[in-house]
């Protein structure tokens, strides 16, 4: 492929590499900005065009997110309607997706029921918490032994810490593919001692227990069983095989042991399988079995071609400066050689060419600054940043900003500061969701709970609702909203939603207290949707929402929002058959009330774009994918980003000296299959696993930096707590060049 342009999009020319593949294994390194997305569905689309998959055949295009999915899927469906070419041969899912999809077809073989039920994180970290709390209630004197100082704030921590062991061990085990029995017995066979890894164990088995007696599969459980039905029918793979003869693999970096098994099994030996990522944002092995260890392997295999999309428009070249020299001090000067070795792979985001769709914001228009010096505490840092984001706002209205905070606790000192400020800036909390997520949430808990007791109160409290968010239709000038609500509260529900005579409910009231002829269109629309839900309520919660939604939703990002929702409430029918709506309604409120998150939908699924003359408040971690005109980095200290394996990591409890429980775990039981047998030397082991921590936290600072489009700030307080912090060794090393 020789020519600039492909489907009437302008190429470069690493694109051109990569949208000449025919065949075989391929894997692409792609930087920040890079255009990976838009790669990825165009090559899907070449290979629809050309005719590449026979009579049958489909593209699989194998992501993380489900925001990727409706991204990719878009993407494609206009490539190929522009080509005069119906929407099909192509399949775009999650691996949980395609994993749930094998095992309904044979979940027989793989040892699973007929009506199985999937748990999301949310409700794989409540089971594990029921087990803990019902371990502990067994064992207290033994769980109380390992807490130096008993004292309050220490038994808090040390429950949440035992969750956290639980969690590894799950996590650890099912890496694996061990049953808590099969670990049990392997843990004796390879003569495993250790206190707190035996009471992981104990903590997954009564975890395993409850998925057990709801028959349920968390998302571990999905790969595991698949690969099983893959690996029991031949027959039954071969045809997936057909059906699929191109795979395509978004954000490789984030694989897993189970995801690569998964995805090499349904490309066999000879298959098609293209794997695109950036190894340098690997920043989810915290909370997941993915490692960018195993798409660097596959990199370096020698049967793989390889290619990289190097170039980026999305950064002013400071910025780019800054993160290229992130990289190259970490490879050739931190003082650790493992990290040197494991933190990232050393290439450089390249600034695009002249005549690039896509040019770099003016070089001479950019700033970069790290402070070296501290801030004295957190709040005094919060109070400074939130004022000159608001002042920036102020000077600059067309630029979006965004403040990045490494947790939650830092961002909501953040917005308390954003709060205290008369009058109100424009700013979005989005430490746990959108606001249109909580937005969308809130007008469906108000429903539920109108339709789980109605009254005049709650239909009252569901008219203002949806008069004020536009849903009954436009109000014209001076419509009297608390008259209208005085007005709906006049009648029981029977009267105003079901009257048995042909006059209406308020048109025996007194003249005065009637409504406008104007607002008559809005009564009658409310009467039409609340009749409509109340005589749905049989539904299950799920469907009913989704109905509702369809009544009120238009917005392709509120709809996506209640499909999340709907999925999670019937996720919650499965566990809780006996809840009603209230309890529903009251799982909604907690995150309309932004208590808890809905972290199964991202920001751009939510229909969250960074807009001009608004500040964004989130976390580091949840920023990726995004990207702001101006950005502020906050706490970048060496608590959150430690320099060696020496250095205090927050995840490890003060109480406990010089252990480490969570990675303990961890680092002990993924020695479970071990061939050489295990290595009893545990604080080597946890030293690599800080390694390992180290690494990934540099790569989260490097996905933070490149976040930023012209303007990047970056400071710290001194304390984080009542612990002395500094800024880390890397910036300090390349904080020259800033």
């Amino acid at each position: 492929m020789t020519s600039s342009e492909l489907y009437g999009y302008q190429l470069r020319e690493h694109q051109r590499a990569i949208l000449a593949y025919q065949g075989g294994l391929m894997g692409v390194s792609a930087v920040p900005g890079s255009g990976k997305t838009l790669t990825l569905a165009l090559l899907a689309a070449r290979l629809i065009i050309e005719g590449k998959l026979g009579e049958e055949g489909e593209v699989l295009v194998v992501t993380v997110q489900n925001s990727a999915v409706d991204n990719i899927s878009r993407r494609i469906k206009a490539i190929l309607q522009a080509q005069g070419l119906p929407p099909v041969g192509y399949h775009v899912c999650t691996l949980h997706r395609l994993a749930a999809d094998i095992l309904r077809i044979r979940n027989d073989i793989a040892g699973v029921e007929d009506a199985f039920v999937i748990i999301d994180d949310a409700e794989r970290d409540s089971l594990m918490t029921h087990a803990v709390n019902t371990w502990v209630a067994g064992h207290v004197a033994y769980w109380s032994s390992f807490i130096p100082d008993d004292n309050r704030n220490a038994r808090t921590s040390w429950q949440e810490q035992t969750r956290k062991i639980g969690l590894a061990a799950v996590k650890a085990c099912k890496h694996l593919r061990l049953t808590p029995e099969q670990a049990r017995i392997q843990a004796r066979k390879v003569g495993i001692t250790h206190d707190i890894a035996l009471i992981g164990l104990e903590l997954y088995a009564g975890y395993q227990n409850y998925l057990g007696t709801q028959n349920a599969l968390d998302f571990d459980d999905l790969i595991w069983r698949a690969i099983d039905a893959l690996d029991e029918d031949a027959s039954y793979t071969e045809g997936l095989r057909r059906r699929w003869p191109f795979i395509l693999e978004d954000e490789a970096q984030d694989s897993s042991p189970l995801q690569e098994t998964i995805l090499r099994c349904l490309a066999g030996e000879d298959g098609n399988w293209v794997r695109m990522g950036d190894p340098n944002q690997s920043i989810n092995a915290t909370f997941t079995t993915a490692d960018p260890l195993f798409f660097r392997r596959f990199l370096a295999d020698p049967v793989v071609k390889t290619c990289a999309l190097p170039e980026s428009g999305r950064s002013a070249s400071p910025i780019i400066n800054l993160a290229n020299s992130l990289v190259h001090w970490v490879c050739q000067q931190h003082p650790e050689d493992e990290i040197r070795r494991i933190a990232f792979e050393e290439q450089d985001i390249l600034p695009t060419r002249v005549g690039d769709p896509q040019p770099n914001p003016p070089a001479e228009e950019s700033h970069v600054r790290i402070i070296t010096e501290p801030f004295p505490d957190l709040e005094t840092l919060a109070n400074r940043v939130v004022t000159k984001a608001v002042d920036y706002g102020r000077r600059h209205p067309g630029y979006s900003q965004a403040i990045l905070c490494p947790t939650n606790k830092q961002g909501a000192v953040v917005v308390n500061e954003f709060a205290k400020i008369s009058p109100k800036p424009p700013f979005d909390d989005l430490l746990r969701s959108t606001p249109q997520t909580r937005h969308v949430t809130g007008v469906l808990e108000k429903v539920l709970v109108f339709l789980h007791k109605p009254s005049v109160s709650s239909q009252a409290a569901l008219y203002e609702t949806l008069a004020k968010g536009g849903y009954l239709g436009e109000a014209q000038a001076g419509f009297r909203l608390r008259a209208q609500k005085t007005l709906v509260a006049s009648a029981p529900p029977e009267q105003v939603f079901f009257p048995t005579q042909a006059e209406l409910w308020y048109e025996s009231l007194p003249a005065q207290a009637r409504p406008l002829p104007e607002e008559l269109p809005l009564l009658a629309r409310f009467v039409e949707l609340a009749a409509r839900w109340l005589r749905a309520v049989v539904l299950p919660a799920d469907q009913l929402v989704l109905t509702i939604a369809q009544d009120l939703f238009r917005a392709e990002g509120d709809l996506a929002i209640t499909h999340v929702l709907a999925g999670r409430l019937r996720s919650l029918w499965q566990i809780h058959p006996e809840w009603r709506l209230g309890e529903y309604a009251a799982e909604l409120s907690q995150i309309a009330q932004n208590k808890r998150s809905l972290a199964e939908i991202a920001f751009v699924d939510a229909g969250y774009e960074p807009r001009a003359g608004r500040t964004a408040v989130t976390t580091m971690h949840k920023a990726k994918g995004l990207e702001w005109d101006v950005v502020y980095l906050i706490c970048v200290d060496t608590l959150e980003f430690p320099d060696t394996s020496d250095d205090v990591f927050r995840s490890e409890p003060y109480y406990m000296q010089e252990r480490a429980p969570e990675l303990e775990t961890s680092a002990v039981l993924e020695q479970l299959m071990s061939a050489t047998g295990i290595q009893q030397d545990v604080p080597a082991l946890v030293q690599h696993s800080r390694r390992e921590q180290i690494a990934e936290r540099l790569r989260l600072l490097y996905v933070a930096i490149t976040r930023a489009r012209c303007d990047l700030y970056i400071s710290y307080a001194g304390t984080s707590g009542k612990r002395p912090v500094r800024l880390p060794l890397a910036l300090y090393a390349i904080a020259g060049g800033a």
